[in-house]
């Protein structure tokens, strides 16, 4: 393949944005289990195709006879495509083995570096000379000292750019520092700011911001200190110590006393600080308030012990923190909640993109042991409020509807949707959830006692029981197929065009193997239908079907009924209790109509 150089390249076939060590970990089928942000910057809605229809097809191939028998990493340079526009990038691709997997299965690792950074090497590196040259220029200028720290050495660095040139003032074992200034008029306070920066820099947190005082050259000087592991190599923690000549009266939030001890994030005092001080700095300014809580932590604590579980909130923090970066803060306000304050995400989007990324982290972390997933609510300032308390709310309003709604979501709060919030419509709003679950549950009882009572046919041959059904369940369709798909017992509601050929998918071993597990699936959107097949996709598409749940009855091994429950037009996010509830109706009713009861 013949590689375009960037002259050669118009600004409308280019991605607008380049490549910077992009890692997708995939699946056998190349299918993405999870991936860097820039990826799902890059795919938009397409990200549930897999990574091969993104590059060319003799290079996806050459991928596709490599997966198996993988020893050696296989390199390819090639083009990534952006399917919603056709622009591109030449990039350089590596597959290797990696030790993470999904639900027990292996997964591959793909790094994915833009290849324009690669070319002309010696033009390169004359810039990366002027660059460096640059910034040791501004570095002079500063009045900012710089720290290096290498965990498997413990040995700290600590040095001031003067005339352009490095001027190292502490190089030594951490420990020795640590006790040369820790003299016996020192005081208490100071002996726990010491140990609290030993202790960030031993255990390479992935941020800290803290008050620490050293004699360096006759003179003590208070610095506000900055830092966090390196984001490439994670044996270097390194940051940034400013001269602070009011540290005494400076926020909390820079005092070690802001910091949670478990995971070294913010407390709820310190988060709490930095975000109103961040509103007061820039009023106006779009910024986004999100809170987030573990799915099931109480379970996970239960099955695994307090051990395992502080070893996921550690992982939580490290992974939020990693991902956040220096767009905001993050905090955890107790036990499994966390706090995050972002004031440099620019849009609706670009917030999306990074919770999906987080998110996906969370969900392989502990694979096969167990899947961590999450509940997140968000409100935007100052959209939503230009107070914090009102904020607070209104992210807490959606974290609830997010956790009502089946978990392992987010909710971005909107009033038209979620209603007005005040300091009782959390109260109210529960009482509603539970009205609406146990009514629910009131009429599932309801039906399977009819159904025993009456047979299949109370609802297969009553419409009013269908559209019951459907209201209850907030359903736009509702079908029943038998007969190995040749006979269609009732179809209820606006369906566009007559019901599909079911003998077709239901010989589709794809289509099958999806009610392995379960007699039952749950589909949120086309997307899902996509990964099954394109027939069930397609089929899907001319009925204008959404989202669905369905459920089989077997007969000599093969499915002989299908019930779908069906929405129209829209994705949805089946909450656990509706999935649990219909395919219960649905597996239920099609063993009867088998049985000819």
């Amino acid at each position: 393949m013949r590689i375009l150089r960037e002259g050669e390249m118009s600004s409308r076939d280019r991605i607008d944005c380049k490549i910077y060590n992009c890692s997708v970990y995939i699946r056998r089928n190349f299918g993405v289990s999870s991936a860097s942000e820039w990826y799902y910057r890059l795919v938009g809605d397409y990200s549930y195709l897999p990574l091969t229809r993104f590059i060319c097809p003799e290079d996806a191939e050459i991928l596709e006879n490599a997966i198996d028998n993988l020893v050696e990493p296989v390199e390819v340079y090639t083009k990534i495509y952006r399917l919603a526009d056709g622009t591109f990038r030449n990039i350089y691709l590596r597959m290797e083995n990696c030790d993470r997997t999904e639900e027990g299965n292996r997964l591959w690792r793909i790094h994915m570096t833009d290849i324009l950074d690669i070319l002309d090497i010696e033009k390169r590196a004359a810039f990366l000379e002027d660059t460096i040259a640059k910034y040791r220029h501004f570095m002079t200028l500063q009045s900012e000292y710089y720290f290096e720290y290498t965990v498997n050495k413990n040995f700290l660095i600590m040095y001031k750019y003067v005339n352009e040139k490095s001027y190292k003032f502490v190089e030594q074992d951490l420990d020795e520092f640590i006790a040369e200034h820790s003299r016996e008029e020192a005081t208490e306070a100071h002996f726990a700011r010491l140990n609290t920066f030993a202790e960030y820099l031993k255990s390479g947190s992935s941020s800290f911001e803290m008050q620490l005082k050293l004699e360096l050259d006759g003179n003590e000087i208070y610095f506000g200190v900055k830092g966090g592991v390196y984001y490439k190599n994670k044996n270097i923690v390194a940051g940034i110590m400013t001269p602070n000549k009011d540290a005494v009266s400076s926020a909390y939030y820079l005092t070690p006393a802001a910091r949670d001890v478990g995971t070294g994030l913010f407390n709820k005092k310190a988060a709490t600080e930095y975000a109103i001080e961040k509103m007061h700095e820039a009023p106006g300014k779009l910024m986004w308030l999100v809170i987030l809580d573990i799915d099931d932590f109480k379970k996970i604590n239960d099955s695994f012990g307090h051990l395992f579980g502080d070893k996921v909130i550690r992982k939580v923090a490290d992974t939020i923190q990693l991902n956040v970066g220096h767009r905001g803060i993050v905090g955890r306000f107790g036990g499994d909640e966390f706090f995050i304050f972002l004031d440099e995400v620019e849009d609706r989007q670009s917030l999306k993109t990074l919770l999906k990324t987080i998110v996906k982290e969370f969900f392989t972390a502990f694979d096969p042991q167990c899947n961590i997933t999450v509940s997140i609510g968000v409100c935007q300032y100052p959209k939503d409020g230009e107070s914090f308390e009102e904020l607070f709310g209104k992210a807490d309003k959606a974290l609830y509807i997010a956790k009502e709604k089946g978990k392992n979501r987010h909710i971005i709060y909107d009033e038209k949707l979620h209603g007005a919030y005040d300091k009782d419509s959390i109260n109210a709003q529960s009482v509603a959830f539970i009205a609406s679950r146990e009514k629910k549950r009131a009429g599932l009882i309801n039906l399977v006692s009819k159904m025993h009572e009456k047979g299949a046919g109370y609802v297969v041959n009553n419409p009013e029981v269908q559209k019951e059904l459907r209201l209850l369940f907030d359903l736009d369709g509702l079908t029943i197929y038998s007969g190995y798909g040749e006979e269609v017992l009732c179809r209820s509601g606006s369906y566009v065009c007559s019901a599909s050929d079911r003998v077709r998918l239901f010989e589709d071993k794809k289509y099958e193997a999806c009610f392995e597990k379960e007699d039952f699936i749950a589909i949120s959107g086309p997307n899902g239908l996509k990964e099954i097949s394109d027939e069930v996709y397609a089929d899907a598409v001319k009925q204008e079907i959404g989202a669905c749940v369905r459920c089989i009855a077997r007969k000599e091994d093969k499915p002989f009924v299908e019930i779908d429950f069906d929405v129209f037009n829209s994705k949805r996010k089946w909450s656990e209790n509706d999935i649990e509830m219909l395919g219960l109706i649905g597996c239920c009713l099609g063993r009867m109509i088998r049985d000819g009861m």
